[in-house]
């Protein structure tokens, strides 16, 4: 996947994260008013006091949001001190260590630790909470100031808390953002799996075509050697025979002893040509038979299938006979052979059973899968082609969910129209 359609996945994560720190940031300006007000000439605090607090919190949002957008490293170490650095003089002469100072260094933390990839982010986090709590140290060293006269010291408690909060904060967001890349990673995973299994399907679609057309040219190559092969034995057979019977024309039959012994030859050479010939046919039918058909067909895809996908077939056979006739053999096969490339495509199946009977001089054929099912049936070109073609023979199909899970293909195909076309054809 691009780097462009990353950024797009990863954008709301992001959004969130940011718009979770402009939260931290209005929740200690909010905090400030609350708990310092500002009424002008009758607030007890000197105007410098809010002035320093509203000019630094300005330039602190500032370096956040650079810090956010920074991308290199001396750029965003540069950004951190200065960052720290507002935090310190916001701090220095306010009282308040678990509100608005907190609220601010969190704001600060968080996007720090969004600049920063696994595992750097989840070593930062504990050292973050470290520089936070020595920060809130510095006013105690510096002595009082001019805007907080009346310095507090922190307590151990508050100085506990504002370290677990900090550090626990930190850990969710490491945990979050590891959490979302890892999703992304899965999703990716599945985009590249489904690819792999279309193309597997369509991989073993083909192979299974190509084994058939291999198989029917081989048979067609074969029949023509042995047409050419009996052409050859009757011709030379036969020219022989005809010039033996005209010799013997020729003779007039006056000497018995010749004739004898020409018609003996031409005997001897239709023999031969009928033992050279019944061998040729002999090959011819054996060959005819050795060609798979009907339901040795379909077991030879479920073999194939299996090995080029690692799906499992179990086909049950019942009371079908070895093959239809040519017509409804070549439907069932590519109905086999639609229902197997739906079960892995679509469902994800890896268990698929075939079930094959003859009920009232009907063939009906139930494929099952053990997939996902479809939430909406949407007929592609191979369940349209198959309903055109099983329609010409007055057949049904049905697809849908099945009862028990997954996918369920039904196709009934009445064999009385083969039957009478059959008998047409030979009366």
């Amino acid at each position: 996947m691009d780097e462009n359609e990353r950024s797009k996945r990863t954008a709301p994560f992001k959004r969130t994260l940011y718009g979770y720190v402009g939260f931290l940031i209005a929740l200690g300006l909010v905090e400030f008013l609350l708990t310092y007000g500002f009424n002008g000439r009758e607030s007890a605090r000197p105007f410098e006091f809010y002035r320093t607090f509203f000019i630094f919190l300005a330039f602190y949002c500032l370096c956040i949001f650079l810090l956010s957008q920074a991308r290199n490293l001396l750029a965003i170490l540069l950004l951190i001190f200065l960052s720290l650095t507002a935090l310190w003089v916001i701090g220095y002469s306010l009282n308040d260590f678990l509100t608005i100072r907190l609220s601010l260094f969190l704001a600060f933390q968080t996007v720090l630790l969004a600049c920063c990839t696994f595992p750097l982010s989840l070593i930062l986090c504990p050292v973050v909470s470290i520089a936070g709590i020595t920060l809130l140290q510095i006013p105690q060293l510096l002595g009082e100031n001019e805007l907080n006269l009346a310095l507090r010291s922190i307590q151990v408690p508050e100085l506990c808390a504002f370290f677990s909060i900090s550090l626990c904060t930190g850990l969710l967001q490491v945990g979050l953002a590891q959490y979302r890349q890892l999703y992304l990673k899965a999703q990716d995973q599945i985009v590249i799996l489904n690819s792999t299994i279309t193309k597997l399907t369509v991989f073993s679609q083909s192979l299974q075509s190509y084994a058939r057309t291999a198989e029917i040219e081989a048979t067609k190559k074969e029949r023509y050697r042995i047409s050419r092969e009996i052409h050859d034995i009757s011709g030379y057979m036969f020219t022989n025979i005809i010039a033996m019977m005209d010799a013997i024309v020729s003779t007039g039959c006056r000497n018995s002893e010749k004739t004898s012994e020409m018609c003996s030859a031409a005997r001897s050479q239709a023999q031969e040509g009928l033992t050279e010939t019944r061998k040729a046919l002999h090959l011819l039918r054996a060959n005819e038979q050795e060609r798979e058909t009907g339901i040795k067909a379909i077991y030879k895809i479920k073999k194939i299938f299996e090995g080029t996908t690692g799906v499992s077939v179990d086909i049950e056979a019942g009371n079908l006979p070895a093959s239809f006739g040519d017509e409804i053999d070549l439907v069932l096969y590519r109905v086999v052979q639609e229902g197997l490339t739906n079960a892995l495509r679509h469902g994800h199946a890896n268990h698929v059973r075939m079930l094959f009977w003859i009920i009232t001089d009907q063939v009906q054929i139930i494929i099952l899968d053990n997939g996902s099912g479809a939430k909406k049936i949407t007929k592609g070109i191979g369940l349209a082609g198959m309903e055109e073609r099983i329609s010409k023979l007055g057949g049904t199909v049905h697809a849908g969910n099945a009862p028990e899970g997954g996918f369920q293909l039904t196709v009934t195909i009445p064999l009385q129209k083969e039957h009478d076309h059959d008998s047409n054809s030979v009366g």
